[in-house]
């Protein structure tokens, strides 16, 4: 979950020879005694609050893949209040903002909309007046664009929102624009044997098998032969898998050593205008397409950013966006950059943090401005002179049970180390599959780097010192 805390952090203490365990208990139990003890002031702050500012209902989807709840409030100060607005029938997230209300973490009233069509839902939002709509998960995005449209507030329009979240409908898009993407197909309709026939004749093998809608990788595989490629198709529901032709790898690799063949840009788009945030690097993929890492900046070439920031933005108008903040994987290869998919929203990992760091600029409190009607017109920034990295570790294709993660104490004494956390995953007994994708991870470890080369070096590290065990 994610304000009431389930990773366990692993912290240096006072004495630097030694560092401190914290289990989720104790996280849990810390962040709710240090809320008791700040409740006056969170009480006096309440009733000091300018009521003039904008009232931004919201959305608010799932408490294990939003932004803390604290830290949603935290990035309000200033700049709006808050209409807590739950699309979803999920107990975790009313208990939590129950919970965080009655401590003073966080303010603003709550519109359980879970049993509410997108009208029923708009009128009770109307109620309250708000200046502006938002939300933060991809899960989200097309039930805001409804209501946003009832209530005649700003966001993706209901087109948009359905091609940032169903990828058959952004490649269309894509395509119409002009710009290149593999081939692709709906998964039910390779079931045909002649469709089959013509897939591996124009594309051929492997293809790569992908939900429609979802994140992170999750149930993405590589098909290897017409047997595979067959039992697939005649098993997945309709309109929910797609099937499409591999991005080739370029002749000479276009990122540097240690990165994955492609990268991310990060867009602020402001009533029309686009704005670059950073162009964030991945590294190598864990089979089957499990993401282990971020680095910031990409390590590419300038002439291969430029072509990819292009990219960006040409994908960013083929989808017609006119509002928000997105993040756009590209894989440049021979022939040019290939969009592989756009997400209306920031990205993933700690892309976050990578951007303030290097811009000043927090995403969350961005998309709020820019759900209120706000405008933002950054300068293309320099990249950082040294490189912030995330690496995720993940565990082998044949895991099917962690049984234990060790060496995360020394992990904490690597020189650019910065922060070590362990996922509910990571719990001894705790089911594995690589279905999950690249949330099935089992170790965190974030900092900071000389440059590329010694990001390269402390990964290596890493990956030696953590030892992942499972059957």
């Amino acid at each position: 979950m994610g304000e009431i805390q389930h990773r366990t952090e692993l912290r240096a203490t006072n004495d630097t020879s030694r560092t401190a365990w914290r289990t989720p208990q104790e996280v849990t139990s810390e962040r709710f005694a240090n809320a008791r003890s700040r409740r006056d002031t969170c009480t006096v702050n309440a009733e000091a609050k300018d009521d003039a500012l904008p009232l931004l209902a919201l959305v608010y989807g799932s408490l294990s893949l939003e932004q803390p709840l604290r830290r949603l409030t935290e990035a309000s100060q200033g700049i709006c209040r808050l209409l807590w607005v739950l699309p979803f029938d999920r107990k975790d997230a009313r208990v939590a903002i129950r919970l965080l209300k009655a401590e003073g973490e966080i303010e603003g009233d709550v519109v359980d909309a879970s049993k509410m069509s997108p009208a029923e839902a708009a009128e009770a939002i109307r109620a309250y007046h708000p200046h502006g709509i938002t939300c933060f998960i991809d899960e989200t995005i097309a039930w805001t664009a409804d209501v946003a449209d009832l209530l005649g507030l700003p966001f993706h329009s209901r087109r948009t929102a359905t091609a940032l979240t169903d990828k058959f409908e952004q490649r269309n898009a894509l395509r119409a624009y002009g710009l290149p993407t593999p081939d692709f197909w709906k998964a039910e309709e390779v079931a045909n044997d002649d469709v089959l026939t013509e897939v591996v004749q124009k594309v051929g093998l492997p293809v790569v098998l992908k939900p429609r809608r979802g994140v992170a990788g999750k149930d993405t595989e590589p098909l290897r032969s017409r047997e595979e490629l067959r039992a697939a198709a005649a098993s997945v529901a309709s309109d929910t898998m797609l099937i499409e032709g591999y991005i080739p790898d370029p002749a000479t690799p276009l990122t540097g050593p240690g990165s994955a063949p492609f990268a991310s840009v990060e867009l602020a788009v402001s009533r029309g205008s686009i704005s670059i945030l950073g162009v964030t690097g991945r590294t190598p993929l864990a089979a089957p397409f499990r993401e282990t890492g971020q680095l910031f900046p990409a390590d590419v070439a300038p002439s291969t950013r430029s072509g990819l920031i292009a990219t960006a933005i040409d994908a960013a108008r083929a989808l017609e966006v006119t509002t928000g903040v997105l993040h756009v994987e590209i894989k440049p290869t021979d022939d040019g950059p290939v969009v592989i998919e756009v997400n209306g929203r920031p990205g993933g990992g700690l892309v976050h943090h990578f951007i303030k760091r290097a811009t000043g600029v927090d995403l969350l409190q961005l998309m709020m401005r820019l759900a209120l009607g706000g405008s933002f017109d950054l300068p293309l920034p320099e990249s950082p002179s040294d490189v912030g990295f995330m690496f995720w570790v993940q565990p082998a294709l044949d895991v099917h049970r962690i049984t234990s993660v060790e060496g995360l104490e020394r992990v904490q004494e690597i020189p650019g180390v910065e922060h070590v956390a362990l996922p509910p995953a990571a719990a001894p007994g705790s089911p594995f599959t690589w279905r999950t994708g690249s949330l099935g991870y089992v170790a965190e470890v974030s900092g900071t780097a000389r440059d590329h080369e010694d990001a390269r070096r402390i990964r290596e590290q890493v990956l030696a010192t953590i030892v992942v065990s499972g059957d």
